[in-house]
């Protein structure tokens, strides 16, 4: 055989291998595509829906720290509550001591709206459990006043019917017995604790919640880590 037909043997061979090879790499990215895009599917999913769960969060623990805002002589079990149950029309106030602290599954709080007025506005949140009854998990709801009235006294925190419920994490782990505790004499406000020797200190409320578990299906198994929250309630002494 000439040295011609040689090359041309060794040429068709490494065509060949190379067909084959290039066949296999295909086959391998093909096989690949669906987890990898389903894997970047869930993460797209899991970013999204973390941060709108992570603003509604943050704007309804952020919004306790309105509790006493433009009312006469703002009082703790007054302008705001602390409450252990399922919810409103289940619930028993835990009182707050005067010195110290309680803990408790919800919290209630109300302030006045226009200040100095006697309308007051009122909301609350609450660690409740879930709607799914083969869940285990709790869910975080958020309780809006259905109608301005003035009232927000007595036992207002514990008629279902005075509150629209919005759910801010429909499906989190299952937390403590008492996720939320209040705190009195805190010296939690910026500019009262820079007054030297006499600080001025208020109640501080302490969300110990969940992040929520946004997408229970998928490629990934999502966690859930407990995350200490602390509101300084300032308008209250």
């Amino acid at each position: 055989m000439s040295p011609s037909k040689n090359n041309e043997g060794v040429t068709l061979v490494e065509l060949m291998i190379a067909m084959a090879v290039g066949t296999l790499l295909v086959l391998m990215a093909m096989v690949l595509y669906v987890p990898v895009s389903r894997s970047l599917l869930d993460q797209a999913a899991i970013s999204h829906q973390s941060m709108d769960v992570s603003l509604d969060y943050d704007f309804d623990v952020m919004n306790s720290a309105n509790a006493g805002y433009g009312v006469l002589n703002p009082a703790v079990n007054t302008n705001v509550v602390l409450v252990t149950g399922n919810g409103p029309g289940n619930n028993a106030q835990v009182p707050i001591p005067a010195t110290g602290s309680a803990v408790g599954t919800g919290l209630f709080w109300s302030w006045a709206e226009p200040a100095n007025s006697t309308t007051l506005v009122c909301a609350g949140l609450q660690v409740v459990p879930s709607t799914v009854a083969t869940s285990g998990n709790d869910r975080l709801v958020y309780f809006e006043e259905v109608a301005q009235n003035g009232v927000c006294t007595g036992s207002f925190w514990n008629t279902q019917g005075n509150w629209d419920t919005v759910t801010v994490a429909p499906s989190i782990a299952a937390t403590a017995t008492a996720p939320i505790t209040v705190a009195m004499g805190q010296n939690c406000d910026l500019r009262g604790a820079q007054i030297a020797n006499y600080p001025v200190v208020h109640p501080a409320a302490t969300f110990l919640l969940p992040i929520a578990a946004t997408l229970t299906g998928g490629f990934f198994t999502h966690k859930t880590d407990l995350v200490p929250v602390s509101v300084c309630l300032r308008n209250l002494p």
